[in-house]
């Protein structure tokens, strides 16, 4: 059963003014609605408090209703307070920041001069990470500041951001963080902020492919030349690749005969034979199968 505190008296006078287990409407749609409640042994709930600021390990919130009125308060954290993020993961106090809007549930504490609660559990309703595996092409690296741009089919330019805890492996061995290089296809483990489209990276798998066939390529663009070594983009789904060819790769059309490279036309069909690093393929054969 819920009842008011009065043993508090004027400290708790604005506290408490809200009435326990009241509910404020939210006029920010993304945001938790507002509410107060207090049980007769202190324990309190609130939800949908702004952040005004985070000064080492308290956080000061408000919540505001009918315009003009507001209630501010202190929230005490320490090493049992549990963080989480709006999805229900783990998070530190680190992650919340002003204007953020948390759901608090803990304990009053009566001996503070004026309204205080001691944490127990500190959801912040504006953090909205999830763990992902997006599959990419590096799109550009940024060397200080270890991140980079993943170009990804179904969340756009995903920036990541790395650190010393990342892990890095290619072809199933420890890499590094400099062996990345523009055009890597590879995959990401790790939390999405959907706000900002950023990946803080657990392990970054770069994908390096055995010797095989890729079909269903569109030229993209040709060769002008005949002389090797030689340079030409090929697109295989939705990816460009660079393909490297050498003067001993064999360049054939579709009967098999040899043709020269200046032949090649924007948008011929065309298979190459090889091996790829990332969107990099050295090819062996390159087929154009448009060619007669």
């Amino acid at each position: 059963m819920f009842k008011k505190i009065t043993i508090l008296g004027v400290m708790l006078g604005t506290f408490f003014a809200l009435g326990i287990g009241w509910v404020f409407a939210q006029s920010e749609s993304d945001a938790p609605r507002q509410s107060l409640t207090i049980n007769e042994h202190g324990r309190v709930s609130l939800q949908g408090a702004k952040v005004v600021s985070v000064d080492g390990s308290t956080i000061n919130a408000t919540i505001s209703w009918g315009g003009s009125a507001s209630f501010a308060g202190v929230i005490k954290t320490d090493g049992s307070t549990e963080f989480l993020r709006r999805s229900g993961g783990k998070t530190s106090l680190s992650e919340i920041m002003p204007g953020h809007y948390i759901n608090v549930e803990g304990m009053l504490d009566m001996s503070a001069s004026k309204p205080t609660i001691v944490a127990k559990v500190v959801r912040d309703w504006s953090v909205v990470k999830t763990e992902i595996n997006p599959f990419g092409v590096v799109s550009s690296i940024d060397a200080v500041a270890k991140t980079f741009v993943l170009r990804t089919e179904e969340r756009g330019d995903v920036k990541v951001s790395t650190n010393e805890k990342t892990i890095f492996t290619k072809a199933n061995i420890t890499s590094t963080f400099s062996t990345l290089k523009v055009g890597d296809m590879l995959s990401v483990n790790g939390l999405w902020e959907q706000s900002t489209n950023t990946l803080q990276a657990n392990h970054v798998k770069i994908r390096v492919q055995n010797r095989r066939v890729f079909g269903g390529g569109r030229l993209k663009t040709p060769y002008t030349s005949s002389s090797t070594p030689a340079v030409i983009i090929v697109t295989f789904g939705r990816i460009d690749y660079t393909v490297n060819i050498s003067s001993d790769t064999s360049v054939l059309n579709s009967k098999w005969a040899k043709v020269d490279l200046s032949a090649f036309k924007a948008g011929d069909h065309v298979r190459v034979y090889g091996a790829a690093d990332g969107a990099t393929i050295d090819a062996t054969v390159v087929r154009n199968v448009s060619l007669r």
